[in-house]
């Protein structure tokens, strides 16, 4: 296979031109998407109910500004890996422009399953990779991290992360949700491609495996980048 391989490559540096242009193609960065693409790079029901292995994803309204729980947990390193899209998190001087649905089966507060899909735009990619740096750094300081908030008097349903999991593009992070029959099997996923972020989150009811559906539907996001 070796020297199949070798003999090819020989044969196409023999040759004026061969191959060139394609290969300088394939290693170009991607190219800055515009923020009149954003809304395209989500997933439909049916591509979320495909991934998830459901069959009644419920859509809500798309949203395009952050939140902000800085009130419920002021720990910045965790606040981003707990919810997607946390304002404090995210520098506003640099992102420019957010996309962000939720899907639930059932459309309720004790769903079994969810998603949480977004994209960020930044002005530039260099923006775009400085953000997902310092999420490297965060997202290291809150591995398994219990978090517990009451709200209203009230426990919120427990949360409990795991080990963090990361390339030169890509942070996933497994977590628990719940506890007992609501105990549910999560994945967060954040990933830097051209200018933009894609924040993901993904649960399904207690699983025996780590779950990989939010990197999942980030992937299927990334694919229907503009080319």
């Amino acid at each position: 296979m070796k020297l199949r391989v070798i003999g090819v490559l020989v044969l196409c540096l023999a040759l004026v031109g061969c191959g060139g242009g394609a290969a300088t193609g394939a290693s170009e960065s991607p190219k800055a998407v515009p923020d009149s693409a954003l809304d395209g790079l989500l997933l439909t029901a049916g591509e979320i109910n495909a991934i998830m292995g459901t069959t009644a994803m419920n859509p809500h309204p798309v949203v395009t500004a952050m939140s902000d729980h800085r009130n419920l947990l002021p720990n910045l390193n965790c606040l981003g890996v707990w919810q997607v899209n946390e304002g404090p998190v995210y520098d506003p001087t640099h992102w420019k422009s957010m996309r962000q649905q939720l899907f639930r089966q059932p459309d309720s507060d004790k769903w079994d399953s969810l998603v949480v899909q977004s994209v960020v735009s930044y002005r530039t990619a260099d923006g775009a990779r400085d953000f997902f740096t310092q999420s490297v750094d965060r997202w290291s300081k809150c591995t398994n991290h219990h978090v517990n908030i009451r709200l209203n008097d009230q426990p919120l349903p427990a949360w409990l992360s795991g080990d963090l999991t990361k390339t030169d593009t890509e942070l996933s992070m497994p977590f628990t949700r719940g506890s007992g029959e609501q105990t549910r099997s999560c994945q967060r996923f954040l990933g830097v491609v051209a200018n933009l972020i894609l924040d993901v989150q993904a649960c399904k009811p207690q699983q025996p495996a780590t779950l990989t559906e939010a990197a999942q539907v980030a992937d299927k996001m990334e694919s229907k980048l503009p080319r």
